[in-house]
């Protein structure tokens, strides 16, 4: 009887591993295929100055974490979305670029997304500012399609110029 219910566990062990789906090189193609696509639309929705919309991309599961250089600055989809459409009516304008995003699918569902960005905002005073950095992120898919869960951005900080009084150098 003992034999009997390890073998059966075994058996079962072994459907249960091949019940498994197979993360096939098609899979991981069209999932990279389809996170370029919500990267697309989220930064046209940045650059449309659409922050509500933009907001939509990320998770609103409890796991949702998203850092600024090194520190821990959301907590949460909502602080993060609350944050961003507070700024919108400050702004004459946005825009995003992506640079040479690597997106990789690691498993089902789940894909990484690392790139390098630069951003320029205007503010309703014709002041431009420009930032550029990169940001990493795991994109998740859920029922409301794929959204961004975990995330860092990091900025990049110019060097000094002595012989500009001390002002950013522009690269």
């Amino acid at each position: 009887m003992r034999y009997a219910a390890t073998w059966l566990a075994g058996v079962v062990a072994i459907a249960g591993c091949s019940a498994a789906p197979r993360f096939t090189a098609a899979h991981q193609r069209a999932e990279r295929d389809s996170v370029a696509q919500v990267l697309d639309q989220w930064r046209n929705a940045l650059d449309a100055g659409d922050f509500a919309r933009a907001a939509t991309f990320y998770s609103t599961d409890s796991a949702f974490r998203w850092f600024q250089d090194g520190e821990l600055r959301y907590r949460s989809a909502a602080e993060l979305g609350d944050t961003m459409r507070a700024m919108a009516p400050a702004l004459r304008s946005f825009s995003l670029s992506l640079i040479e995003p690597e997106i990789t699918a690691i498993a089902p569902g789940v894909v990484l997304v690392t790139t390098n960005f630069a951003q320029k905002m205007t503010d309703t005073s014709g002041e431009t500012i420009g930032l550029a950095g990169a940001i990493s992120m795991t994109v998740v898919h859920g029922n409301a399609g794929w959204r961004f869960l975990v995330g860092h951005t990091s900025s990049v900080i110019l060097p000094v110029d002595s012989a500009a009084g001390g002002k950013r150098r522009k690269s």
